[in-house]
């Protein structure tokens, strides 16, 4: 039987907050949580309860098994509304680590999130240490001073061994990247907000069938193939996909992931065309800012609106207003039926370093990929591509 969960959102009223809400109830559901109830309230958070002290006390009498904000908590909040509601306390950030979790395949991916979680943990842990020692009663969290003493010294020290091992692991991604460039073999990373169709794409671009299920964080590795344009040797890269207000913690943790797409040639950024328009700006806004937080050229970025199929020919023209902000042009698609797959195959020929373009009269003998009289030679160097 899942626990059942009462949500809850303090804070100003955007115009997009219904789309943030939506999300948050998702990843609740995903995570394994019944959303019994959702709570919003209109105002600064709260120091002490993170909801106002009045509402508090009055949720306090609701029935629910566990307590999710939407933001990130601080060690005080959760000790005082655990107290207060005799109930476990946690937040979205924690949510979206339980899923992490969940769906991890790789080693390495794997020891990202134990660090991120563990991470997390440790200022909830150091307060609670804190108050034992002072002899309060812990109530609902319950454990005596020396069990959280000795677990803050296992977390101190389980943080300082994934960090080793994420910089071995660092240090031979390093190295493959390196000899990738020496070989001068381009490399494309897809990437986009959640579910936006990106392993789709990739699939139906190297002919895979890696796993699709249309929930949020199918994709948390890495996963590359070689995709072949005419001759043109490129590598196609996979990864995990954007969210609203990720947390610093995860994008940290993530860095391997983030680090290849900084080293990438180019970028395939993949937004769902089916949405509402004020929902694909919002996306695309997440997505555009995470990617300016690593250190990311929009030049490098190819925009790639997925899913036309759903919608009508003049709503994908309509789409040139919502995405103006950033890019001039983008590539329609559809991953699920194939349409616009060849156009992009073109656009990646054209756009990915390592041939050279040379206009050419039709008998000169010129050997490429040939569009009227403009031929794609392919680059005889083989040095780094960027």
């Amino acid at each position: 039987m899942r626990s059942r969960a009462l949500l809850a959102y303090v804070g100003s009223k955007t115009p997009n907050l219904g789309y943030k809400l939506e999300e948050f109830i998702s990843l609740v559901e995903v995570a394994g949580f019944e959303v019994a109830e959702l709570v919003t309230q209109f105002a600064k958070t709260d120091t002490r309860f993170y909801l106002g002290a009045g509402k508090a006390r009055e949720i306090a009498e609701k029935d629910f098994d566990v307590f999710i904000a939407y933001h990130g908590l601080t060690p005080l909040q959760i000790f005082n509304l655990e107290k207060l509601f005799k109930r476990r306390v946690i937040d979205r950030i924690y949510v979206i680590l339980s899923i992490f979790e969940k769906r991890a395949g790789s080693l390495e991916s794997k020891l990202q999130i134990e660090l991120a979680r563990l991470r997390y943990e440790l200022p909830k842990v150091k307060e609670y240490l804190r108050r034992a020692k002072m002899g309060e009663q812990l109530g609902f969290m319950g454990a005596g001073e020396y069990a959280i003493d000795a677990y803050y010294r296992h977390i101190v020290k389980r943080i300082s061994t994934i960090r080793k091992k994420l910089e071995d692991a660092k240090r031979g991604r390093v190295m493959h990247i390196a000899k990738r460039r020496e070989a001068g073999i381009p490399e494309v990373v897809l990437t986009g907000y959640t579910s936006a169709g990106k392993t789709t794409l990739f699939n139906r671009l190297v002919n895979e069938n890696k796993l699709v299920d249309g929930r949020p964080f199918a994709t948390l590795e890495t996963y590359s193939r070689a995709l072949d344009l005419w001759g043109k040797k490129i590598v196609l890269t996979d990864t995990i996909g954007f969210i609203d207000d990720l947390p610093p913690l995860l994008i940290e943790s993530f860095h391997s992931t983030l680090q290849e797409i900084i080293d990438a040639d180019r970028i395939l950024l993949v937004i769902d065309g089916s949405e509402p328009p004020e929902e694909i700006a919002r996306k695309l806004e997440t997505s555009i800012e995470t990617l300016g937080e690593v250190g990311v050229d929009l030049e490098k970025i190819i925009p790639v609106v997925n899913k036309v199929d759903k919608i009508r020919l003049e709503d994908v023209k309509k789409l040139r207003g919502v995405l103006g902000r950033y890019f001039s042009w983008f590539v329609p698609v559809s991953a699920l039926t194939g349409f616009g797959i060849e156009a992009l195959k073109v656009v990646l020929f054209f756009q990915v370093p390592g041939y050279s373009i040379v206009r050419t009269s039709s008998d000169d003998g010129a050997r490429g990929l040939r569009v009227g009289d403009v031929v794609f030679v392919p680059l005889r160097s083989n040095g780094p591509t960027r």
